[in-house]
């Protein structure tokens, strides 16, 4: 009698289906963390918008307060506050150079007896 004569094909296929679903629940898993991450980064980029949206409207009315003649220090008495400085981009304008393009001179020999350095770690 052979060995898969005295096997239950429903427990066989059970098994199966089992080690699948396993598996599909990392996927499902998967998919819902990636879908709640996706709306989070969805959500700062809106509020993101919004912040920026609102930051200009009080830029513009602060600079519409003090065309209107109140001073900077008036308002700054009454409470108010001004609006922060323009934040500079991280990105340059112009690219930087690479630190392969500038010419490095050759490092001075200072092994002693005038012969060549000897690498430390190739000895050790």
């Amino acid at each position: 009698m052979s060995a898969i004569t005295t096997l239950d094909k429903s427990a066989v296929l059970a098994r199966a289906r089992e080690a699948i679903d396993t598996r599909t629940r990392f996927v499902e898993t998967l998919f819902d963390a990636a879908t709640d991450a996706a709306a989070a980064h969805s959500a700062v980029a809106d509020a993101r918008d919004a912040a920026a949206t609102a930051d200009t409207a009080f830029e513009k009315a602060y600079r519409d307060a003090l065309a209107a003649g109140w001073a900077a220090a008036e308002l700054k008495a009454a409470g108010l506050p001004t609006p922060a400085a323009p934040r500079r981009s991280g990105r340059r304008s112009t690219p930087r150079r690479s630190k392969a393009a500038t010419p490095v001179s050759a490092p001075v020999d200072t092994a002693p007896g005038g012969g060549a350095a000897v690498d430390e770690q190739a000895t050790a």
